[in-house]
């Protein structure tokens, strides 16, 4: 418990929905050390099921380790009379929609009076559920490109948040839905695609642009009626985005620094906390830092991030070895290759598919930008030359939609051909994966 990323703080929001609560508490505290009081938001949870969201662990080699004393103690944990609040910010701007079969889990395992340990657990094991479902509804629906999908679905890094608290999973398995749903070209495919992408978005309004993809193909009757139905669909969600922005996005609280090299105000100014206005004034200063600052951050951590693409699992400490990272990397591009010679329900012109091609690349580029542009304002400290706060796993809610940027130009491939090693990666993620997390977490 505690080890997925930010998962107490999407225990936190799931329990909340079982008090009905979608906008959280906004509270101003004391920090120790602030100059002025800070703003918080969060929500008041169950004393007993905070204390088991956060874990309970002995430090080992440097990492939190599950000992049987401490297991022991996480489910003896009792549900308490008292309500303590939590502050997360970083999950506090989300719809709570993704949040739905964890907090259905929490829900009864709470009413059928399991412990708070094991009502957590029965949370995961809906979220897992969600996310297989979905997952093999966006695999049986897909006209084509279902080996993308399914090395997505399987990705060690899709699988462990599929199966935690954190909406993320169920995010990912929602935009494979989406991207499955295009590729039928019908209109039942198209409003299975829509929902799901809408969800997404309600979750992850950076992502926004992506939703332009619902209007192609661009030289296709019916282009303004779709673009019309775009616009509808994107109004909850920029509603959405305005009220998380005047009713419930707080600055990040973070230890008290100086600013980084960008910043030119007086010397000795001192931080508490993010400053997405400061930040805006530096990138207007220089309005090449709209372009240089992602190059440069991606440069700095790009090979990183390609490796949590596949999985860095828990808080990004557990690694695997440099070749099962070069595996799935072999598996995704011949799923990617093997595209141009797949059949599609409807074969294009060629020049036709190609502009329509380059308009799914270009809002794929565009959206990749946005997402890595609002972390320098949301998360990152005053000043710095870099955009902090990026994971790889950011990207697994667009790699869906790269088969919609591939031509077809053939159709003499069959799908069972890059499907079969990502299904032989998939299995060795069945045993290799569990082995890993059961040595890093309670081997030793």
């Amino acid at each position: 418990m505690g080890q997925s990323p930010d998962e107490t703080s999407h225990i936190a929001r799931a329990d909340s929905l079982l008090h009905g609560n979608i906008l959280l508490i906004h509270k101003t505290v004391e920090e120790p050390g602030a100059e002025a009081p800070i703003k918080v938001v969060g929500t008041k949870i169950n004393a007993g099921l905070s204390a088991v969201a956060w874990g309970n662990y002995t430090q080992i080699y440097g990492h939190a380790v599950s000992a049987a004393n401490n297991l022991s103690a996480l489910h003896q944990v009792q549900w308490q009379h008292q309500r303590v609040f939590i502050n997360i910010p970083n999950t506090a701007a989300y719809f709570p929609l993704a949040y739905i079969p964890g907090a259905v889990g929490l829900g009864i395992g709470k009413a059928i009076g399991l412990s708070p340990f094991n009502a957590v657990t029965l949370g995961r094991l809906a979220t897992a559920l969600a996310y297989v479902l979905i997952g093999a509804a966006a695999l049986a629906l897909a006209n084509f490109g279902r080996p993308v999908l399914l090395a997505i679905l399987l990705f060690p890094i899709s699988l462990f948040l599929g199966g935690t608290f954190d909406q993320d999973g169920i995010l990912i398995a929602l935009s494979c839905l989406a991207c499955a749903g295009l590729t039928r070209e019908t209109e039942f495919g198209r409003a299975v695609a829509f929902a799901s992408f809408v969800v997404v978005l309600l979750a992850k309004p950076p992502y926004l642009p992506m939703l332009a993809i619902f209007a192609l193909p661009l030289a296709r009757p019916g282009f303004w009626r779709r673009a019309g139905t775009v616009i509808v669909a994107s109004l909850p969600v920029i509603v959405w985005a305005v009220i998380v922005i005047l009713f419930v996005s707080v600055p990040v609280i973070k230890p008290s620094y100086h600013p980084g090299i960008l910043f030119t105000g007086p010397a000795g100014t001192m931080f508490s906390q993010t400053d997405a206005t400061a930040n805006l004034h530096i990138m207007l200063a220089d309005k090449a830092r709209f372009i240089t600052l992602p190059l440069h951050t991606l440069h700095i951590f790009g090979f990183g991030l390609l490796q949590e693409v596949i999985g860095k699992l828990g808080y990004k400490n557990l690694c695997f070895p440099d070749w099962f990272y070069e595996c799935w990397w072999s598996a995704g591009v011949l799923a990617l290759v093997s595209l141009l010679f797949t059949r599609r329900s409807i074969m294009s012109p060629i020049p036709m598919a190609l502009l329509n091609n380059i308009a799914v690349l270009g809002l794929f580029v565009i959206t990749a930008w946005l997402v890595i542009l609002s972390f320098y304002f949301s998360w990152t400290q005053v000043g710095q030359d870099f955009i902090e706060g990026l994971q790889g796993r950011y990207v697994l809610l667009l790699l869906p939609f790269l088969p919609l940027a591939i031509p077809a130009l053939g159709a003499w491939l069959p799908e069972a051909v890059p499907m079969f090693p990502i299904f032989l990666l998939g299995l060795l993620d069945i045993g290799y994966v569990p082995l890993k997390l059961a040595q890093f977490y309670y081997v030793h």
